[in-house]
């Protein structure tokens, strides 16, 4: 059909010692200010790049750590395992000779510039960072989903690449990178990119160069080329098309631009990174090249910013992404034949991520009045005591109809910081806890999705910075994550543990940091679909955190103790057995003797009873925090509120009564009371306190 590569050669390659040795010519990423970015994500392992190309290296020192996994195929068993068609696809597909492995194939015409352009795109999307060798990649974790559409020539058809899209759709990608263009025209091809948008993900194509001879890219307004040009028959912008810009932010001679083709500019000159490596060949002995060029690159670096912005909010759709891009993108200097023709602007990849993530927002403080009576509960902040000295945090989300965000208040119940944890729309709401995730003084948030959201959970610092950010179920799962960290394992790490809120088995699963799972089991009957909660913490002192799960309705209140194994340690009926209403709960240590105890309160079926046992089952406070006649459950912390050394119980009632917080000593005596919303807001608040 014609679909062409769009790099250019090279010159030179070797490896030296030190920390991403090349890191020093690659003037393009802090072009893109991808660096700045950094500070908060490098990428995270759970985005998938698929790269459409002549085929990539996957044993390359530099990506090998990022290459994509198909873990439901058995390696080398002849079998397709996952039934998706295609067999021991265990790290992508050859559609070009129907083949298993996607590294590039050397036939008699290949050349060294088209066998090695896939591995080169990777490079720039994903290679390893701080590892001493070669070249940062735009991301450092980044999965790529390698898959051959064009021959070791350059060439290929344009049923393959609509055939690879389909497969990069229907086997988890986020994104998929289009590095070349072609004359030909397919409907199979304009179907499988608008089945990718409307599936959520994004297409991000190159412009094309200059070919045969010609000095200067073309004008493809009225001379189209595909696929990127596909957007001027579609009635939305469905391909994230990308034209090539050189170092003073101009567009090089050498790039095709046009209108309805291009929506963003991006640094295409003087690139470096990993090349198709082979011991038997000497054309192929080096690992790396500098020097290329071409509208290939740019696209990858598009791709690779994509993926940091969905690093951060996984929930973003493509039409999201390309509005934010381009909308976000820097200075561009045009010559007048340009105009209109050469997207938005220049690739900024800092203010694109701030846009979607603005991690800290300054808010007014809130009106605090103080009184000497705790009789009334209509004051929006009621205060019995001051204690100036205290440094004490509380930290409020709303479970529904409010945002992804998180309210910080001071002692006096001032608001000082709203941390925008995630901004799509569709996040109404978020299950929070706090962890010593980093050392260093202050403990992080731990955030799961509220019911109706994508089940992301997402760790950030107080700053907003972000830790980590991964699904914890399926995308199309709606049902609410809770989640919960510790260092399950004894291995000095910390996991991260999630459950189900709502509408999924008792499924518990424990998770690295960057996201990997590392174990599940089943707490419950595996038929029970009422959701539970989840917390962490070393109840008997062995150096490992223990799991601590309650249902969340529906069946006996059992609060239920295990270790990282799944092995059932120990079992606390916290409220009578015919109670179905589900437990919510909290670790502290209530009596001071250095174990930690389970805070319960009754679920979102129960009244405002808070109990709290020791390890060993043994009641040491009963007391009802609220009305008795309340029966929305009530949310429980604790913490050492006011700094005198006992720790408090800290109080909320369940979706459908008001946002009212109460503080109680150790024994339930009333302390404290405020409101962090409105008293008219009746759907539920998540509490913790720092």
């Amino acid at each position: 059909m014609g679909i062409f590569l769009l790099a250019s050669l090279l010159i030179s390659s070797t490896v030296f010692a030190g920390s991403d040795p090349y890191y020093s010519k690659q003037w393009y990423l802090q072009k893109v200010h991808a660096p700045e970015v950094w500070e908060k994500t490098k990428g995270s392992s759970s985005i998938v790049i698929a790269v459409l190309d002549t085929g990539v290296d996957i044993d390359h020192p530099d990506l090998k750590d990022n290459i994509w996994i198909n873990n439901d195929e058995i390696p080398n068993d002849g079998y397709d395992n996952d039934k998706n068609g295609y067999v021991d696809d265990v790290n992508g597909w050859d559609f070009v000779h129907d083949a298993a492995s996607p590294a590039p194939k050397l036939s008699s015409k290949y050349t060294v510039s088209a066998a090695n352009h896939g591995t080169f795109v990777a490079g720039i999307i994903s290679a390893v960072h701080d590892n001493n060798i070669g070249a940062k990649g735009v991301t450092a974790n980044v999965k790529i989903m390698p898959l051959v559409v064009l021959d070791a020539e350059g060439y290929g058809g344009s049923a393959a690449v609509a055939e690879a899209i389909n497969y990069a759709v229907n086997n988890g990608a986020d994104i998929v990178n289009l590095s070349f263009g072609g004359n030909e025209k397919s409907a199979d091809l304009k179907g499988s990119i608008t089945n990718a948008y409307n599936k959520g993900v994004l297409v991000v194509a190159a412009a094309g160069n200059a070919i045969n001879g010609e000095k200067t890219g073309k004008d493809l307004t009225n001379a189209p080329i595909y696929p990127i040009c596909y957007d001027q028959e579609f009635s939305k912008n469905m391909i994230l098309g990308v034209l090539a810009t050189d170092e003073n932010s101009k567009v090089t001679s050498f790039t095709n631009y046009g209108q309805g083709c291009i929506d963003l500019a991006a640094p295409g000159t003087d690139f470096v990174s990993t090349i198709y490596q082979n011991e038997q060949l000497s054309q192929f002995q080096s690992y790396y090249e500098d020097g290329w060029n071409g509208s290939s690159f740019a696209a990858a670096l598009v791709s690779g910013g994509a993926a940091l912005l969905l690093s951060a909010d996984n929930s973003l759709k493509p039409e999201t992404l390309i509005k934010v891009l381009t909308e976000e993108s820097g200075l561009l200097f045009l010559d007048s034949k340009y105009k209109g023709k050469a997207g938005s602007g220049l690739l900024d990849i800092k203010k694109a991520f701030d846009k979607i993530y603005s991690p800290l927002k300054l808010s007014e403080p809130v009106t605090t009045t103080t009184t000497t009576t705790n009789t009334s509960t209509s004051n929006q902040n009621l205060i019995i005591k001051t204690n100036k000295n205290v440094a004490a945090q509380l930290f409020v989300s709303t479970k529904a109809g409010g945002l992804g965000t998180v309210n910080i208040f001071d002692y006096q119940f001032k608001k000082n910081k709203e941390l925008l944890v995630i901004m799509a729309d569709e996040f109404k709401g978020l299950n929070i806890t706090l962890a010593d995730i980093i050392p260093e003084g202050n403990k992080e948030i731990v955030a799961g999705a509220a019911r109706g959201g994508t089940p992301f959970v997402r760790v950030v610092d107080v700053y907003g910075n972000i830790i980590s950010s991964f699904l914890a179920f399926d995308s199309k799962f709606k049902g609410g994550v809770k989640a919960a960290a510790g260092d399950v394992d004894g291995d000095g790490q910390i996991e991260i543990v999630t459950v189900p809120e709502s509408g999924f088995g008792p499924m518990v699963k424990i998770f690295s940091l960057d996201g990997q799972l590392e174990k599940e089991f089943v707490a419950y009957n595996p038929d029970y679909k009422g959701g539970m909660n989840v917390v962490v913490g070393d109840l008997d002192n062995d150096k490992k955190a223990e799991i601590v799960v309650a249902p969340h309705q529906g069946i006996m209140p059992k609060v239920k103790v295990f270790d990282n194994t799944g092995k059932l340690k120990k079992e606390i009926l916290a409220y009578s057995p015919q109670f179905a209403g589900g437990v919510n709960i909290s670790l502290v240590d209530l009596d001071k003797n250095s174990k930690l105890d389970i805070i319960t309160g009754a679920g979102p079926g129960g009244g405002p009873h808070v109990q709290v046992f020791s390890y060993d089952g043994a009641k040491l406070a009963s007391f009802m925090a609220y009305n008795s006649s309340m029966k929305k459950g009530v949310e429980v912390k604790g913490f050492d509120w006011d700094g005198d050394g006992s720790m408090d119980i800290i109080t909320a009632p369940g979706s459908g009564a008001g946002p009212h917080v109460k503080i109680f000593d150790r024994f339930g005596g009333f302390q404290q009371e405020f409101f962090p919303f409105s008293s008219t807001f009746t759907y539920g608040i998540n509490i913790e306190a720092n």
